[in-house]
């Protein structure tokens, strides 16, 4: 009995170490998200309103567990914070910061193709977001969260990325077709 007790006990210590460990990347990466709003300017004619919040888009899903909410309602850059999620590539119009659930990578090339010259800044955590042309890339090494940024999306969406969050990223180069 004491054996059962013991075999038990040392297999719920490393779940609840798992999960303990996927809350705090999740407080992380929204906090990194606030970051990325306060260190991007959107041109001018997309913040001119003073009354326009800063839409921060979830598709497919909520991966910081609610994480993200108290945001809503906070300023960055004089600017209110909305959060809200999207199911439908139509919906990303009012966007300033699209989050991308990894379950939709499947999804991201017609994404792509929708947000093609808009000023929307995109961000999602699966492998290879950044170089297929995503902007932001939330990466792992060694249990730690690091930031990959695709700088030629950035540019090319007519977003500005300060440096100072350059600095906390690795720089990526889009993939060249056909690899």
């Amino acid at each position: 009995m004491m054996l059962a007790s013991l075999l038990t006990a040392g297999l719920t210590l490393p779940v609840y170490a798992a999960e303990r460990l996927q809350l705090i990347e999740q407080q992380i990466e929204a906090g990194l998200i606030y970051n990325f709003l306060k260190y991007t300017q959107w041109p001018a004619d997309r913040t001119a309103r003073a009354d326009a919040p800063i839409a921060v888009c979830l598709f497919g899903g909520d991966p910081f567990s609610g994480h993200l909410q108290p945001m809503a309602g906070r300023t960055v850059n004089q600017q209110t914070i909305e959060v809200r999620s999207v199911t439908r590539a139509a919906e990303i119009a009012g966007c300033s910061l699209l989050f991308i659930h990894a379950d939709q990578k499947q999804n991201w090339p017609e994404l792509q193709r929708t947000l093609a010259g808009k000023s929307v800044l995109t961000v999602s955590d699966f492998e290879g977001f950044a170089v297929s042309g995503g902007m932001i890339e939330f990466t792992r090494l060694d249990n730690r969260i690091g930031v990959s940024i695709n700088t030629e999306a950035v540019t090319a969406a007519h977003l500005d990325v300060q440096d100072r969050l350059l600095k906390l990223a690795r720089t990526v180069s889009p993939a060249a077709p056909g690899r």
